[in-house]
């Protein structure tokens, strides 16, 4: 009996401990990683050396990167340029379901885009207690304080708005990043040479831009904006880039050191290789691509300090990185008009896009095919790829499975979870029964397995969903025919009729994602 009872004992004070002990190694410990989402702009799939062997540009760390983590190489931006990229990775939401419409855009000054009450990923992440930021590009609209109210609506859909003496750059703005769940925000309102030419700390310039174009050519001898930009004194090109890495650094290491038991979201946009392209002088000559090459030996210089700096701190195996790009190259083959290039406007037979075909705003791979690491030591291992179709808008579905979140069905709601494809449990050819592409013509495409359907003629979404619309195709087989050289839509008419019906369908409903 004393035994029993002594055993009895035993067994009552060790289960705790052994409990304590589980608790101590449970996943949910684990599950709160930092989160570092780097964003490049206008950087091709072939830019990188680890996917790109014939590539002229060194990228030493991007590609060690790549070698640290996972490489995914069907990953697929939500639209293939600047706005509808950033919207998708955002909100996991399509952009042409918004004001916008199909091929849409926001223009200089123009209002913010995402939704009243709309979830982000931002506000996703601080409800779950993170302390979240955002360096670099925008670009999804800011609502400026104006002088004369009545012109609110004419700035929302202005392509060019110029009547700078309307908005009191002086006030705070009414709504930006800060609005959709960042804590803390320092950047631009869109790409470098975009309307206000200034930097943006927490809603507010850090200058009032008072400079006109002509005269930032005279006080810094030259300006590679627009000749039509309001600029902030102190706001230059060789200045910029190295600004945002400064302040980028600076976001992980106050995060880290003043928040120690808070994990961290930064969303760091950086500008570069987007026009103008004005790599700074200690990178010229830096690669066998021109001065469009150089500017991407500064980008990977940049994206090594933020690795170092994460080094520094301890805090590699506590921290996802992503790298990714907003959507493909500019077509590069044309060379770029010298107003938007300090220095040799050549590429020399680089392939940006590596083997795809197709630009930055189009249908065609090269357009929104990107590249796409992620390290997350001890959970991922190093050096594999992934050939996983993957989108933007899944990255809000993946990091909510990791913090075992689950999503309302107004939240990414064309977004699937990969989540099982970064530990490895999962890689299959799509989480998605299909993707769907918008050109800046507001052309559709959709993509199911290895065929890409594209529907010529609706150009907006009733167009698409009207069935006394004409229509056209054209199929690919990207599984025979990555190129996209040879149209097979006469030899699947089934399998086109099915994907247009299938389009149809995630244009009526409002998702894709198959939620309910």
């Amino acid at each position: 009996m004393r035994r029993t009872l002594f055993a009895l004992a035993c067994w009552l004070v060790l289960v705790p401990i052994a409990a304590q002990k589980d608790v101590a190694a449970a996943p949910s410990e684990t599950l709160r990683p930092n989160i570092v989402i780097i964003l490049a702009d206008d950087m091709g799939y072939g830019d990188v050396g680890s996917l790109n062997r014939d590539s002229k540009i060194p990228t030493p760390h991007l590609d060690r990167l790549a070698r640290q983590g996972l490489s995914f190489t069907d990953a697929h931006c939500s639209g293939s340029y600047c706005v509808p990229s950033r919207y998708g990775l955002l909100t996991g939401r399509y952009m042409w379901r918004t004001r916008l419409g199909s091929g849409g855009n926001l223009a200089n000054l123009a209002g913010t885009l995402i939704e009243p009450g709309r979830k982000t990923l931002a506000s996703l992440l601080r409800r779950e207690g993170y302390y979240t930021g955002l360096v670099g590009k925008w670009h999804q609209g800011i609502d400026w304080k104006l002088r004369d109210e009545s012109a609110r609506e004419i700035i929302r859909t202005h392509p060019n708005y110029q009547d700078f003496k309307n908005i009191d750059f002086a006030s705070p703005a009414l709504k930006g990043p800060k609005d959709y769940g960042f804590d803390h925000s320092f950047g631009t309102a869109g790409s470098a040479e975009m309307n206000p030419a200034a930097f943006i700390e927490n809603n507010r310039v850090t200058v009032i831009p008072t400079l006109f174009s002509q005269q930032a050519k005279e006080k810094y001898g030259e300006w590679y904006g627009r000749d039509d930009n309001i600029i902030a004194e102190g706001y230059t090109m060789d200045r910029l880039v190295p600004t945002l890495s400064n302040k980028a650094c600076e976001f992980v290491e106050t995060a880290t050191r003043t928040r120690p038991d808070q994990p961290f979201f930064l969303y760091y946009a950086m500008t570069t290789p987007h026009n103008p392209i004005v790599p700074n002088r200690e990178f010229v000559g830096k690669s066998g691509a021109g001065t469009y090459g150089d500017f991407i030996v500064e980008l990977d210089h940049h994206i090594g300090r933020i690795l170092r700096k994460i080094a520094e701190l301890g805090i590699e195996k506590d921290t996802i990185v992503i790298f990714t790009s907003d959507n493909g190259p500019v077509n590069r083959t044309k060379g770029y008009r010298a107003r938007w290039v300090q220095g040799d406007v050549g590429i020399y037979g680089h392939d940006c896009n590596g083997p795809f075909s197709g630009w930055k705003a189009g249908l065609l791979e090269g357009g929104h095919r990107v590249p796409f690491f992620v390290r997350w030591p001890e959970t991922i291992k190093p050096g594999e790829s992934c050939s996983t179709t993957i989108l933007f808008n899944d990255v809000i579905p993946t990091l909510a499975e990791m913090l075992n979140v689950t999503l309302d069905n107004n939240t990414a709601e064309d977004g699937q979870s990969f989540f099982k494809a970064l530990t490895g449990e999962s890689r299959p050819g799509s989480f998605h029964e299909a993707i769907v592409h918008n050109h800046a013509n507001g052309t559709f495409a959709i993509r199911k397995g290895a065929f890409k359907l594209t529907v010529n003629g609706p150009k907006t979404n009733a167009q698409v969903v009207d069935d006394a619309f004409p229509a056209s195709y054209v199929l690919y087989d990207l599984g025979q025919d990555i190129e996209e050289t040879i149209d097979v839509s006469r030899d699947h008419p089934e399998m086109v009729q099915e994907m247009h019906a299938l389009l149809k369908k995630y244009v009526r409903e409002g998702k894709s994602n198959g939620r309910r």
